[in-house]
């Protein structure tokens, strides 16, 4: 829990402020204390969306709505002021875990405890939908398995929000691999399409993954739309049955809540059981029994969820430290990720994973979209409002600040800032492009260098610039002056990030790898990729690189040829090579270690999200974002250190340098944690 900032309320109607528990685009959540002494979590909604048109009136007919659900497996919302400044509401602590954490945790649920979940789930849709609300994210994160029954959150309040931000961005509200078909596609949604999220959400508990496998956002919602659900892991024949109807591409030829929960219910345990932890694995009963305590402010190693609509907290409380961490609905609070990631409990002698300790925090307004970088003592942001920020990395301090271009998030994402020595290079996507070069310590303009279309990401080494354009060449600028030195089309360079070593300059295409000679910008060799080349990085005379086909090549930097070849499954991440070892995500959501050389695996780490990051590497340790949380491994062993949430999904790739862990948040805000952890 993070200390209540200057701006901030102390209290809201009758609830006193203790501190702040997290923040998203939806608004900021406060751990509050109820007249009574209780521990509640107030949202208080942004002034700017309040201001919304027809925002208040969603507003309040949404938190009416959700007021009005009750049944013993959901959490309703228990106060609101939707016509205060800035609307708020009031929800009540909740113990225990998630779905995800727990199927994550202690593997899939025996087909009882499965039949039995359906049938608590299925009530709780029938209390939702007879109020008239829609759930629409409903997903493994949302359920929550509490000591007297699961229970269904974040319903209802979100929608109010997400009229708004899908009418300005077109975005699909929903989470890739529970959300329906004609949710996918941008299409109405209703009752079915909660009960086909919840087929999608049994077949997890039952098989420990989603019907359409794992994989990027993009591939997942082609299979929602396009692919069979894939139910072979469904042991029962009556409830493969039944979730394959539930999964009918067809809204109209789905069953309806009511009929789900008989044909459940006739397989589930006794009603009086459902109420308690009887009906789950012993291991995650007792999980649960460990997370339970009375309803007290929260004491430290104790874990807690916060029921909010418009977005599921996982409040966390490790140490005397309360974490939150925001799940998004559509484009409400923070994160898209299938999932929170929740802290391990603080360091024992048994070394157990530890918290992150923040050294300073910064809000932005806008997102930075890019990420970040660090170099001299500066931490250097490009936000999605066509402004670059210089800040001091120990500190925080705003250093120097420049208006350089004005398409926002909406833009192609290559503006991430590349620093080398006291010298600043970023691209940025204007009406033609630019690539500019500062001083990273004054901010003063060095130069700029118009890109043909746009300007994408650079690579610095040896004196020379290296930028792709929209025109499909590569481009060469005197790294002093900005004078063009060469121009070279190799095609429509897919990711724009180059890296030049040793004489020669490698980039990525939709079909091949390019070798180029750095000085001339002649050809030395050229790799077929049919996937498509992503981000490469070279070390030692080998070139690592991805492709768009889950596949990690590595390839002799002399001549192309393949040295060895790591598959990641459905998809593969960016690269990151460092003293002999290549760090890599892949499709299953685990950061891998490999012997730079051979391939070979070193460690893995299972993280328990769908999306993980690129790795930074610094002061032995690695370093990575996982859904909406950030993770520190041991460099050598891949034992982790800490981990912990940040509020939202994490921009661009974390940074190390000088004993601290900088990275960006959606949200707008830039953090600075101790490498070393608490």
């Amino acid at each position: 829990m993070d200390p209540l900032q200057a701006e901030d309320p102390r209290r809201i109607g009758g609830y006193q402020l203790l501190g702040r528990l997290g923040a998203g685009g939806m608004g900021t959540v406060y751990l509050g204390r109820s007249p009574a002494g209780l521990p509640v979590a107030i949202k208080l909604v942004h002034t700017e969306l309040a201001d919304e048109p027809s925002f208040r009136t969603r507003f309040a007919r949404e938190v009416t709505a959700a007021r009005a659900v009750s049944g013993a497996f959901t959490a309703p919302v228990i106060d609101a002021d939707p016509n205060a400044r800035s609307p708020w509401l009031v929800t009540a602590f909740l113990p225990g875990m998630t779905l995800h954490e727990a199927v994550i945790r202690h593997g899939p649920f025996p087909i009882p405890a499965v039949y039995a979940l359906g049938a608590s789930l299925a009530e709780a849709l029938v209390s939702v939908h007879r109020v008239g609300v829609v759930h629409r994210d409903l997903k493994p994160a949302n359920v929550i398995l509490a000591p007297d029954g699961p229970r269904l959150i974040d319903f209802g309040i979100a929608h109010a929000a997400d009229a708004a931000v899908v009418t300005r961005t077109g975005s699909v509200v929903g989470s890739p691999g529970f959300l329906a078909p004609e949710q996918a596609v941008g299409g109405a949604t209703g009752p079915a399409s909660d009960v086909f999220a919840l087929g999608a959400v049994l077949t997890f508990a039952a098989t420990g993954e989603s019907p359409f496998g794992r994989g990027g956002a993009p591939a997942l919602i082609y299979r929602v739309v396009h692919d069979a659900p894939r139910l072979d892991g469904v042991q029962d024949p009556e409830l493969r049955a039944l979730l394959a109807a539930c999964l009918d591409k067809n809204p109209w030829n789905r069953p309806d809540p009511g009929h789900v929960l008989g044909r459940l219910a006739a397989h589930a345990p006794a009603a009086e059981v459902l109420h308690g932890t009887g009906w789950l694995p012993d291991s995650v009963a007792d999980g649960i029994a460990r997370a339970e305590q009375p309803a007290t402010l929260p004491a430290p190693g104790r874990r807690r969820f916060l029921a909010l609509g418009g977005g599921a907290v996982a409040a966390v409380a490790t140490g005397g430290v309360a974490v939150a961490l925001l799940t998004r609905t559509g484009g409400s609070d923070a994160a898209a990720s299938p999932s929170p990631i929740v802290l391990s409990p603080t360091p024992t002698p048994t070394a157990t994973p530890g918290e992150p300790k923040r050294r300073w925090s910064r809000s932005f307004p806008g997102d930075p979209y890019d990420g970040l970088g660090v170099g001299s003592g500066i931490v250097v942001v490009s936000g999605d409002e066509g402004n670059l920020y210089g800040l001091t990395a120990s500190t925080g301090k705003q250093r120097w600040h420049h208006k350089v271009g004005d398409r926002g998030a909406g833009a192609a994402t290559w503006r991430t800032p590349v620093i080398a020595g006291r010298r600043l290079y970023v691209g940025w996507p204007d009406t033609n492009g630019l690539l500019y070069s500062f001083d990273v310590v004054t901010g003063q303009e060095h130069w700029r260098f118009t890109v043909p279309f746009d300007a994408r990401m650079p690579a610095v080494s040896g004196g020379l610039v290296w930028i792709g354009g929209g025109d499909g060449a590569l481009h060469a600028v005197d790294a002093a002056t900005g004078a063009a030195r060469w121009s070279r089309a190799i095609g429509n360079v897919l990711s724009g990030r180059p890296f030049a070593t040793g004489g020669t300059v490698f980039a990525d295409t939709t079909t091949a790898l390019y070798a180029l000679d750095a000085v001339t910008g002649k050809t030395r060799w050229k790799a077929s990729m049919p996937g498509g080349a992503v981000a490469p990085v070279a070390a030692n005379g080998v070139v690592y690189c991805a492709d768009k086909e889950g596949e990690l090549y590595a390839l002799g930097a002399a001549d192309g040829k393949q040295r060895w070849k790591f598959v990641g499954g459905t998809s593969i991440g960016l690269p990151y090579v460092s003293g002999g070892v290549v760090y890599v995500a892949d499709g299953s959501g685990n950061m891998n270690a490999l012997d730079a050389a051979t391939g070979k695996t070193r460690w893995s780490v299972p993280t328990g999200e769908q999306s993980v990051g690129r790795a930074a590497v610094g002061d032995g340790l690695v370093c990575f974002s996982a859904g909406s949380g950030l993770t520190a491994v041991d460099a050598a062993t891949g034992r982790v250190r800490w981990e912990g949430g940040i509020g939202g999904e994490v921009r661009g790739e974390p940074a190390i340098a000088n004993g601290l862990v900088h990275v960006a948040c959606e949200t707008g805000r830039i953090y600075a944690y101790t490498a070393k952890g608490a």
